[in-house]
């Protein structure tokens, strides 16, 4: 059964809605009150916004608190993000959360993911601007993924493992839109092996390949949203086949695809 919602497919799965509450967000362990789903930034303190962080030793004290309650702690998150850098010993420690259902991740440092393969419970999994990070198969072990977003993995060029995630609805792979910095990808053969797709987003990518008809492939999906490249362009008219297709740029912005 299918398990994202039709405002999940419309916006994507971690779309910030206005109206919908948000997890409470915190700084230091000692504000945390037994919540299951919260929100931590612990990092990039001192700034307009956390005056009271003057030294290096306030800001290591905070960030190595949160690393010793994640991993003494294994059990006390479902859900949890980040929306300050995240350095590699807090990823490491993050990981050592068993029941986590869902994690997002702003942006950070960590070129060893391999630690996700701890996260057999997660289903929603955003990784924001990755650029170190140097290996997806973590990822592809991750065998109960709904919806997963990554972002500006510049040392992946192969994609195929994520086939392996036969549970996944949702998929986006992005590079640096703000930059923009631009990811490489080699191909997109794997979508041929991944029809259950409802979403699928492709941004601020090169392919290497110059071969979209892969996406042609996925015919159960009802949000397409690509790069207006040559390659789209070509097989456009195609894309507007796929009979369940209701949402995203392809059918949004047309503009982009005609040339």
């Amino acid at each position: 059964m299918p398990v994202l919602t039709e405002r999940q497919i419309k916006y994507g799965f971690d779309y910030y809605h206005r109206d919908e509450s948000q997890p409470k967000s915190v700084i230091e362990v000692s504000q945390y009150q037994g919540e299951t789903i919260l929100t931590i930034n612990c990092t990039q303190l001192g700034d307009s916004f956390t005056p009271q962080y003057k030294t290096q030793k306030e800001k290591k004290r905070v960030l190595q608190e949160w690393c010793n309650f994640l991993f003494e702690s294994p059990t006390a998150f479902e859900e949890l993000s980040f929306g300050t850098r995240m350095p590699q010993e807090l990823f490491n420690a993050v990981c050592a959360q068993k029941r986590l259902k869902k994690l997002s991740i702003k942006w950070g440092v960590y070129p060893d993911i391999s630690r996700l393969e701890n996260l057999q419970s997660l289903e929603f999994l955003h990784i924001g601007s990755g650029a170190s990070v140097q290996s997806i198969a973590p990822i592809a072990s991750l065998s109960n993924l709904v919806a997963l977003s990554i972002e500006n993995f510049q040392k992946i060029n192969d994609y195929g493992a994520l086939a392996n995630l036969s549970k996944l609805e949702s998929l986006s792979i992005e590079g640096d839109g703000l930059g923009p910095q631009y990811i490489h990808v080699d191909t997109l053969d794997f979508l041929n092996n991944m029809p259950q797709l409802r979403f699928f987003r492709f941004l601020t990518a090169r392919l290497k390949s110059k071969d979209m008809t892969p996406v042609l492939s996925l015919i159960n999906v009802e949000h397409l949203t690509l790069r207006s490249s040559k390659e789209t362009k070509a097989i456009y008219d195609r894309l507007l086949t796929l009979s369940k297709l209701k949402y995203g740029l392809v059918i949004e912005k047309p503009d982009l695809y005609i040339s």
